[in-house]
Parts: structure tokens; C-alpha cells; sequence
């Protein structure tokens, strides 16, 4: 029995399959663009090439994500929260809290043992928080987005950005610039504004032992570090953590496929 589960995010869409074991066999990522339907297509046949299995053999493919209404081929759909702790929980089983860093929202979700959802809180209003502004300051500092991610913590000469909006943090860093203040210092300002939102979103469900950081951002190294500075702690994180979402959709997938339903 193999299982599909497709993430189909603002940013990236992914797709991983499983099998009756929850062993991973395939795995696709690709950029969402303007046409989710397409993306989530050419996510599946990704993961279908490395897997080296035909559509026909899944036995039950399940939706998530910010699209997760227009994928076509798929049997059903699952909210990002239910499928990010589930893929938490298989990869860390001791997870009662995880961090979902996406490209449009956060979200913070506390969870029980099985991975089942007790509570949940988004930041969706603002662009502030998510990978997307990531990717703007990014283009702005003229740098790639790993570059910045290796952006080591200097807390000594951290330039603090007095607003939290994504808009008009642009404009203040663009201020620090003129006055001489290193890209360095700049980052690190980004990077623990962004921390302090994230966990405002995690004291908001309650912070639990132990934290997982999922999602597209959950990979990046200056972030991770950042929000482990807030929170005094370490935390799983990880460049698979992109994949969680579906791989959690793949696990509800299944089970819905082994119990008929």
C-alpha cells in the first residue's frame, strides 16, 4: 500500500509517498508559480519518479496546504496544522510543540503524543513572519537567501528594527544602510525580530518539550538559531523540515486508505 501526500504552499509545493510501513519512498519539490494545479501535478510526478511507481499504485493521495482545494487528482485534504504534527511527531516523536515557518504564515500548534492538534495560532496578517519577507530582505541586501542563512549571531551589535511591519522594515533597514550599518548587523536585527514574533506565536498555545521547527524556513540557520537565543533552548529543525507538511499528509493519507474511510 503506498500513500501520497502533496503540500501545495504559496511558495513551494511538495509531494512525498509512503509506504504501508510510513517509510519514505518518494519525495518532489517544486516553485508553486501561478498555477497551484500544475505545481501539485508536477510535485506528484517527482515523487513518482523517485519512487519508481505509477499513480496507479498509490492507494490514496491527500491534500494540504495553501492550495489544498485545487489539486485535482487528489481523494481528500487536510488542514496544514493536523498534517505538520503528524509529520513532526514521525520524525521527532517526542514533539509537543511545533513551529510551522512558511512562506505566506506561521503557525504555532501544540500537540499530545499522537500528534493530534489540542491548540493552534497563526500569524496569517502580515507578511512580517514568514519566508516570503525572508526572500525580500534577501533581495534587497542583494544576497541569496542561503547566504543570509548563514548569517552568524553577533547580539553585540545587533541593529534592533523598531517596526514590525514587513513594509516599513524595508524602509528602516534601507535607513541603516545609509547610515553604515553592516549587512551583518542588519541581519541579526531581522533574524531576532522575527524570533520575537515566533515565539509570541508559541507562548500564545503554550511552549511544551520539545519544539520542532517545520515548514520552508525551518532549514535556515539564522533563523533556527535565533528563535533558539529566544526561547533558551535547542530545537529540531532541519533542510527535511520542508517536507513535513506532506509527509504528515501522506500518514493521514494512509490512514484513511487502511481504514476504508
Amino acid at each position: 500500500m503506498l500513500a501520497c501526500g502533496v503540500d501545495v504552499g504559496s511558495v513551494q509545493t511538495k509531494a512525498v509517498i509512503i509506504d504501508g510501513n510510513l517509510i519514505v519512498q518518494g519525495r518532489g519539490i517544486v516553485h508553486s508559480g501561478a498555477n497551484l494545479a500544475r505545481a501539485a501535478r508536477h510535485a506528484l510526478l517527482e515523487a513518482l519518479r523517485e519512487a519508481e511507481v505509477a499513480e496507479c499504485d498509490l492507494t490514496y493521495i491527500m491534500g494540504t496546504g495553501y492550495g489544498r482545494f485545487v489539486i485535482p487528482f487528489a481523494h481528500n485534504n487536510a488542514t496544514e496544522p493536523a498534517c505538520h504534527a503528524q509529520g513532526a511527531v514521525y520524525r521527532f516523536p517526542k514533539t509537543r510543540t511545533v513551529l510551522d515557518i512558511g512562506g505566506q504564515d506561521t503557525t504555532a500548534i501544540k500537540i499530545d503524543s499522537f500528534g493530534n492538534v489540542l491548540d493552534f495560532a497563526m500569524n496569517d496578517k502580515c507578511a512580517a513572519g514568514t519566508g516570503r519577507f525572508i526572500e525580500s530582505i534577501s533581495d534587497l541586501l542583494g544576497m541569496s537567501v542561503e547566504q543570509i542563512s548563514e548569517t552568524e549571531r553577533r547580539e553585540s551589535k545587533i541593529v534592533r528594527l523598531a517596526d514590525a511591519c514587513g513594509v516599513f522594515a524595508e524602509a528602516e533597514i534601507i535607513s541603516h544602510l545609509e547610515q553604515g550599518r553592516s549587512i551583518e548587523d542588519i541581519l541579526e536585527g531581522v533574524f531576532d525580530g522575527l524570533a520575537n514574533r515566533m515565539v509570541g506565536l508559541l507562548q500564545r498555545v503554550g511552549i511544551e518539550e520539545e519544539i520542532t521547527l517545520t515548514g520552508g524556513v525551518s532549514g535556515n540557520r539564522a533563523m533556527v538559531s535565533a528563535v533558539e537565543a529566544k526561547l533558551g533552548r535547542s530545537v529540531n529543525s532541519g533542510v527535511d523540515g520542508v517536507y513535513v507538511g506532506a509527509l504528515g499528509a501522506a500518514i493521514l493519507g494512509l490512514e484513511k486508505a487502511t481504514c476504508g474511510v
